[in-house]
């Protein structure tokens, strides 16, 4: 009887690929949404000045429906405590980014803003 041997990670990969089809399954709205928002953020980076705030609203909207979403279904699309916080994240940041735009401050600070006398 000859024995064929398959690598660990193969059977990892094959595995990993089962288990984010089936995800994919289960809630191709959160991909949606997170396609979205991915869109959102290379258009609002990408903007002219006039369209700019625009931009950056739409992106902290899209975060916002992405987060809301995953929190809402975490259990039935199986989001992880990890994943749900980096939507949180990428959020809040979007929130911030458009605060400043649409103030017109820049993005983040610059190292000379940050010193304080």
């Amino acid at each position: 009887m000859v024995r064929i041997r398959i690598p660990a990670f193969a059977i990892l990969a094959l595995l990993g690929f089962g288990v984010q089809a089936n995800a994919q399954a289960l809630c191709p709205e959160v991909m949606r949404l997170r396609s979205e928002a991915q869109a959102a953020l290379k258009q609002s980076m990408a903007a002219p000045a006039p369209e700019r705030c625009y931009r950056y609203n739409r992106q902290s909207e899209a975060w916002e429906d992405l987060a809301r979403y995953a929190s809402d279904n975490r259990e039935a699309c199986h989001v992880s405590i990890s994943l749900l916080n980096d939507f949180e994240r990428y959020r809040s940041e979007a929130v911030r980014d458009r605060d400043n735009v649409c103030a017109g401050r820049p993005l983040r600070r610059y190292g000379a803003d940050i010193i304080q006398r």
